[in-house]
Formats: C-alpha cells, sequence, structure tokens
C-alpha cells in the first residue's frame, strides 16, 4: 500500500547557546535560542525566563506551567515505570507539566501519530520505535535533537544507540529504551539435558544439537517464539546480512530488499524450520502466546526482547539465564542492531513548548533516570558512563543479577567495524516503510508454513513487493 505524507516544515532554526544536562535532582536550567532570542526552562529551579524580541517573560514556582504532552508504547509493567519517571519529573519543579499517555503497541503509537500530524494534533513527545526512524525523519515536523543538545552529548550515549538514530548532521532523536534479542532458557531443562551454558558464537548447528539434547532429555519444546519480522532481522545481522541495498540503506536511499539472498534464505530456512520440524509450536504472530509456553515449561528456550527481563526473572517457577541469539553456519557472529525505541521532539512552533518538551526528555536519558528504567525493565542503559564508570549499586545489581548484562555484553562485542569499515549489517536496515514491510516478512512465515512455498520463494514474493513499495515511497524525495 502506498503511504502519503503530509510534508511539514520547521518554521524555526533553533541553536543552541546553553544548555545543562540536569539529573533529577539537578536545579540547572535548560536554554534554547532562536533566531536571538532564548527560551529558559528551569529544571529542579523555582522559574521559567523566556526572551522574546526583548521582551522578558517569567513564570514564577506556582505559576502556570508549561504543558508537554508525551505519547508513548509501554504497557502494563513498563508503562508503570514510564509514569513513574514522568511523575518524578513533575514533582522536582513546577515550571513544565508533561501529561504521559499510553497509545498501545509500537505499531499503534507509529499510526496514531502519523494520523495525528495529518490533523494537526500531534504531541510534543513521541516514543517511536527503531523502525519509523527514516519515516520520523522524513515528516519534517521535527526539532532534531543536535540542534538543541550541548556540544559533546551525543557522544555520551552509547555508541550503538547514538549512530541508530542519527542521520548525517548528528543524532535526530534520544534513545530511550534500548533492547537487543537474547535467548532466555531454562537452567533446571539445560541441567537435565547434561548441557553447559550456549557459547556467545553458537551457530545454527549447535543450536540444533541443544535441541536435539534438549528433546532427547523429555522437553516437548525446544524453544518457542513468536513469527514476528524483529527476529529474523536480527539473526540476519548477527549472520552479516543485509536487510537492503545501499548499505542497508544508510549511504542512500534503500531502492531493494536483499533479505532473499543466501544469507537471507539461510536464516529464514532455520527460522520456519525450527517450527516445521516440531522443535517449536506454530504460534503465528504473537509477542505473549510464547510465554504462557515456556513459563508453563513446554519449551526451554524463547526468543524475547532484552527488556523482558525482569518479568521472565520474577515470574518463572524455575531459574531463567540468558544467552545470545545465533547466528548462521555459513558466516562468524556479527552482533545486533539497536532494538527499542527513541524519544523525538515534535516542532509546536513555540520556543516555550519546545524548550520544556526538551527539558524532560533530557530529563529522561540522564543517569539516575536510566537506572531506575533499566533495573524496572531489563532495558539496557543508553550512557556510556554507566558501562565505564559504574555506580556502585548498580554494579552490585549486575552482580546479583546477571541476566541483566547479558545484553549489555551482546552489544559491547557487536561488530560495528570490520577491517575499519562500518559493518552496515548490525547497523540495521532503514527505509521509510519499513513497517509496512516488516509486515509482509511476517506473512512469509505463513507462505512456507501453511502454504507451502519454500524460503527462497517465500522471501523473493516479499522482495518483488518491497521493490514496488520503496520506489512509490521515494519518489516522494525525488
Amino acid at each position: 500500500m502506498r503511504r502519503t505524507l503530509k510534508m511539514f516544515v520547521l518554521l524555526l532554526a533553533f541553536a543552541l547557546v546553553a544548555a545543562a544536562c540536569s539529573s533529577s535532582d539537578d536545579s540547572s536550567d535548560t536554554t534554547v535560542a532562536s533566531g536571538g532570542t532564548e527560551t529558559t526552562v528551569a529544571s529542579g529551579g523555582t522559574e521559567t525566563t523566556v526572551a522574546s524580541g526583548g521582551t522578558e517573560t517569567t513564570v514564577a514556582s506556582g505559576g502556570d506551567a508549561v504543558e508537554v504532552t508525551f505519547w508513548h508504547a509501554m504497557a502494563d509493567d513498563l508503562g508503570a515505570v514510564v509514569d513513574g519517571l514522568v511523575d518524578e519529573y513533575n514533582s522536582s519543579q513546577s515550571a513544565v507539566h508533561v501529561t504521559s499517555t499510553f497509545q498501545g503497541s509500537y505499531d499503534d503509537t507509529f499510526n496514531a501519530f502519523t494520523a495525528a500530524l495529518q490533523a494537526g494534533t500531534a504531541p510534543n513527545i513521541v516514543q517511536n520505535f527503531d523502525l519509523a526512524s527514516q519515516t520520523m525523519i522524513d515528516t519534517g515536523a521535527l526539532l532534531p535533537a543536535y540542534q538543541v543538545m550541548p556540544e559533546g552529548q551525543a557522544d555520551t550515549f552509547i555508541p550503538a544507540a547514538r549512530d541508530y538514530y542519527s542521520d548525517e548532521n548528528g543524532m535526530v532523536a534520544l534513545a530511550f529504551n534500548s533492547s537487543t534479542p537474547i535467548v532466555y532458557y531454562n537452567a533446571e531443562k539445560f541441567a537435565d539435558a547434561g548441557l553447559e551454558a550456549p557459547a556467545d558464537d553458537w551457530n545454527f548447528s549447535d543450536f540444533a544439537a541443544t535441541c536435539d539434547a534438549l528433546e532427547a532429555a523429555g522437553t516437548e519444546f525446544c524453544v518457542t517464539f513468536g513469527q514476528v519480522g524483529w527476529y529474523f532481522e536480527q539473526i540476519l545481522a548477527n549472520s552479516g546480512g543485509l536487510y537492503f541495498d545501499n548499505d542497508n540503506g544508510r549511504t542512500g536511499r534503500a531502492t531493494e530488499a536483499m533479505f532473499n539472498d543466501a544469507t537471507g534464505v539461510e536464516v529464514f530456512t532455520f527460522l520456519t524450520g525450527l517450527i516445521a520440524d516440531g522443535h517449536a509450536p506454530n504460534l503465528g504472530n504473537t509477542w505473549s502466546d510464547t510465554d504462557s509456553v515456556f513459563f508453563a515449561g513446554d519449551a526451554a528456550m524463547i526468543f524475547d526482547s532484552t527488556s523482558g527481563t525482569r518479568g521472565f526473572q520474577d515470574n518463572a517457577g524455575f531459574e531463567v539465564e540468558t544467552a545470545y541469539i545465533p547466528h548462521s553456519d555459513s558466516s562468524e557472529r556479527n552482533g545486533v542492531v539497536i532494538g527499542g525505541a527513541a524519544l523525538w521532539l515534535v516542532d509546536s512552533d513555540d520556543p516555550v513548548t519546545n524548550a520544556a518538551s526538551w527539558d524532560f526528555m533530557n530529563f529522561m536519558v540522564q543517569e539516575d533516570p536510566q537506572v531506575v528504567w533499566h533495573v524496572g525493565t531489563g532495558y539496557f542503559p543508553v550512557l556510556s558512563s554507566l558501562m565505564t564508570d559504574t555506580p556502585p549499586e548498580l554494579a552490585e545489581f549486575w552482580v546479583e543479577n546477571p541476566n541483566f548484562v547479558t545484553a549489555i555484553e551482546q552489544l559491547a562485542t557487536t561488530k560495528t567495524e570490520i577491517n575499519g569499515e562500518p559493518n552496515y549489517a548490525v547497523l540495521g536496515g532503514r527505509s521509510g516503510p519499513s513497517p509496512e514491510i516488516r509486515r509482509l516478512v511476517v506473512e512469509a512465515y505463513s507462505a512456507v508454513l501453511d502454504g507451502g512455498a519454500t524460503p527462497q520463494e517465500a522471501l523473493d514474493a516479499v522482495a518483488e513487493q518491497v521493490k514496488t513499495i520503496l520506489a512509490d515511497y521515494n519518489a516522494f524525495f525525488e
């Protein structure tokens, strides 16, 4: 389906005059300059000062707060942690009041946001997922982070998160909830089968041997996973495969799919084969039904997001341990692509609101909120400082909860460069219609498992559709 986008033009070019990265107990200000005017929003202080055209307006503590709307896609326990951070920010100062609203899944939030842009009712800040990055940039409706963040702040983010949400000018959005897929496994079933912890660089053959041992020891299913596009994308990247041409859409707009080449077919054969051969139940496109199979002890392993670490660890009636995702037999391990979502600042055409919105976004990526977020969920911290100068309480938490460290180490050992050149496979594929293309890959599972197509035939059929979808989208920017 051809996507139509209503293009928005930024009316004000914002340049940074002075800003401070405030933690939850910092009383410094955030200042954004626009065309020579200054907009200051206090963070933890007592007033907001706005200078415009030589006129200064002060909003004192106890006065009317600047209202900021924030849409997010975090449900249930994850949403509770988000709401807690929003409450903490609101109670830390009186200049800004943030109202957060859960919009549903990533897809729901993405669709709601694009519809709101058309209607002129967009929020000030939206949490949008990784696949939406190119579309978000293409809307022209954003105030890019690089225009308002202090010099050097982008370098405080872990490189993978920084680079994923950057264009040629710099960081466009603030990585907030970053995740990667990992393998959760029932340590008791592994012990019963005489298995050690999986190696970090295990390949498809190693995985198959593990399945044989687990099933021989009485496990009904070796593994469970939903037929979602993310696992295919991630295992493809770990196997060194590209999703799109033009270096995964990173050095030019993607014009065709590359995931139907030999590497992609090997990965898709592995995933569909696990189901077709009875090593995994056929549960369709789901994120939740797989959990019940794992918790019931019917499957010894599950592919899932690091964001579920807290839930898996707390809710299983057995010891859960974690491992890296596997890679193809024909490749070495490459690593993983940043998943999750980022915070995007929507240009409100009002310097006061923009500065207030930025102040809240900036709060969410400071050390204290990131530690709260990580410990409460399993999403890993996006700040390099928490890895290199780890606070004692976080270091102690990692010692006591090693499952939370697996994702960090899996990402840290990802090969972002090979022979001094960018490894575009692990930077991830980027295109405007990526969410639509992911849905087509999901349908390819059914073509193989229910329709009798080979993995090559199913991926080739999707690739043909992708050419048209990309051509239609790219035509808006020629």
